[in-house]
């Protein structure tokens, strides 16, 4: 890909993370344009080196674009690319990043649409937690349809493959499935675990004085931003109660008398699956 202009929907710390990885690539870019509706936020994401223009005008940011990305809440991705489908060229290519892709992908006809989940990020907000390296040897999950064109599925691989990411090809469906368990739950267990020790901690203050990494490791998480992961979880509501009531289902059979092999199974299991991780992630480019 050579001379492109990248307009990028949603300058925060995904979008603002691509767009600095993007300038900071071996990619022959023409521009970044960063489009959003608020004027201080791409004021601030310009100063850092995020884009180089930017826009409040939706429409004149992707007409001239050859690749839109939409980074924005889950909800509001399907109107937003509705909504633009009409002014952008007729080979543009357009993807998103979104944390579930069946509804996405099911309600978006555009061929040269791409449904895409970067595996990466943080529980900070904002464009000034951005990092160019934030999606080297990072998943990125394509999730293309039948009717996704070959052109635009090559496109958006080789754009996340110029950054250092590693491309995983997988349906919809089954994306949702597997993130429900791998990303979803533990964003809901923390929270609920948070809940509880506050609970706790009105009855006895002390609570507070006995918290330990263990808190902080585990419920880390739960610093994400609250709206995001809403819209996320509602969106993929189905799949995570499925996987709630296997998690219930485990605990409800938990034998406290007896946890060395419980621990030591999940100790020999983690490691596995890391390891496992690891090795797919250095053998698929």
């Amino acid at each position: 890909m050579q001379n492109i202009t990248v307009s990028i929907i949603g300058v925060g710390l995904i979008g603002g993370s691509l767009g600095k990885a993007i300038k900071n690539s071996k990619l022959k870019i023409k521009k970044v344009i960063g489009i959003g509706r608020h004027i201080e936020k791409l004021e601030t994401a310009k100063e850092i080196g995020v884009i180089d223009e930017y826009t409040t005008d939706f429409i004149e940011g992707v007409k001239n674009a050859d690749i839109v990305v939409v980074a924005t809440p889950v909800n509001t991705i399907v109107p937003i690319v509705k909504k633009i489908l009409p002014f952008i060229k007729p080979d543009c290519v357009v993807t998103d990043v979104g944390s579930v892709k069946k509804q996405i992908v099911k309600e978006i006809k555009y061929p040269n649409f791409v449904g895409a989940h970067p595996l990466a990020g943080s529980e900070k907000v904002g464009v000034q937690y951005s990092s160019s390296e934030m999606f080297k040897n990072a998943t990125v999950a394509i999730t293309p349809s039948e009717n996704t064109s070959q052109y635009a599925i090559k496109k958006v691989s080789e754009l996340w493959k110029s950054i250092g990411a590693k491309i995983l090809m997988i349906s919809p469906d089954q994306h949702d499935k597997l993130v429900a368990i791998t990303s979803h739950l533990p964003h809901i267990l923390s929270s609920a675990f948070v809940n509880i020790v506050w609970q706790e901690n009105t009855k006895n203050k002390n609570i507070s004085k006995l918290l330990a990494g263990s808190f902080r490791d585990f419920t880390r998480i739960s610093d994400s931003d609250p709206y995001n992961w809403s819209e996320i979880c509602y969106y993929n509501q189905n799949e995570i109660k499925k996987k709630l009531e296997n998690y219930i289902r485990i605990l409800k059979n938990l034998k406290l008398d007896n946890l060395l092999s419980f621990f030591s199974q999940a100790k020999n299991k983690r490691w596995q699956l890391l390891q496992s991780n690891q090795k797919k992630n250095s053998i698929t480019h």
